[in-house]
């Protein structure tokens, strides 16, 4: 079941960029595993949704979980970089699906005062927006990308060599620093789930996985080399009952270095299995959603 939860109406002119960040917390009546998907939809005065829809899911693991900052109590953050296609009115819209095999009642709670959906009050002007390829919930196709063991890559790059188009992202040249963030979707791949590849389902439920990312954000030299690199790492568990989990990176007021002679930016995620069940890249679902996801943005004060 999905529900509208929060929205926001915005006049924009064609071109015109908004950062939109949303948050749930949700809350359960049942000690069981529910999943839970938020999404950011941006919509025109017709109604038709404007695509990029961004999303971000994990299960939630039930009333009596502890592991969360605040016990029972699951946080999802989506970020969306908005490009109005035309002049016009755009309602953006805070979504919330459960979804579940468990019998009988029960439900998720949005968290009054902690469940918003934020939206700047100007243009972004030059701001960038990456997502990497398509890859559908079951991968019956094989599309996706994984890191792990057997068939599975042992590394990877994400927005780099992972089959999303290449592309550099050029510093507005009255910037004074620049700013960079993604979020990266990982799916566990336990044997039976419905979410990955058959071949890519190594071990039994439990399992539970360990990756290190390393999100990266290189200003390029004049040869299309790196000449300044900016990184951020970070290790991950992903539970077999959490399924999907989203990490969050930043990178803030980074230099532009007149030396490297250009103002050309390249973003890209390296991802490394360290051990436990293989993990599937979550991409753009269904031609529009996207789990995975980057934005570069420009700071002119």
């Amino acid at each position: 079941m999905t529900v509208d939860l929060v929205r926001r109406t915005m006049t924009l002119t064609a071109g015109e960029k908004r950062h939109l960040r949303g948050r749930l917390e949700a809350t359960s009546t049942t000690t069981g595993i529910v999943g839970l998907t938020e999404r950011i939809r941006c919509l025109d005065a017709s109604g038709r949704t404007v695509p990029v829809v961004a999303a971000s899911a994990r299960n939630h693991e039930g009333s009596d979980t502890v592991t969360y900052a605040t016990p029972g109590h699951l946080p999802l953050f989506a970020d969306l970089l908005f490009t109005a296609p035309a002049d016009g009115t755009y309602t953006c819209v805070l979504q919330g699906t459960a979804y579940s095999s468990l019998t009988g009642s029960y439900h998720l709670t949005a968290v009054a005062g902690k469940t918003w959906l934020e939206a700047d009050d100007g243009d972004r002007v030059g701001a960038g927006w990456w997502q990497n390829p398509a890859c559908e919930s079951a991968d019956s196709g094989g599309a996706c990308t994984y890191v792990g063991t057997g068939p599975a890559r042992r590394d990877a790059w994400v927005f780099y060599d992972d089959g999303t188009p290449s592309r550099r992202w050029q510093a507005h040249p009255d910037a004074v620093s620049v700013s960079a963030q993604a979020n990266l979707e990982l799916t566990t791949c336990y044997h039976g789930t419905a979410s990955c590849a058959t071949a890519m389902q190594a071990h039994p439920r439990g399992k539970n996985a360990v990756v290190d990312a390393r999100f990266e954000f290189i200003q390029l030299g004049t040869t299309g080399h790196a000449c300044r690199t900016h990184s951020t790492t970070a290790r991950r568990t992903v539970t077999d009952d959490a399924h999907h989990a989203v990490g969050y990176s930043f990178l803030t007021g980074l230099p532009v270095d007149p030396a490297c002679g250009t103002r050309d930016f390249l973003m890209r995620i390296y991802l490394k299995h360290v051990s436990g069940q293989t993990v599937k890249v979550d991409g753009v679902q269904s031609g529009v959603t996207s789990l995975t996801n980057g934005i570069a943005f420009n700071n002119f004060g």
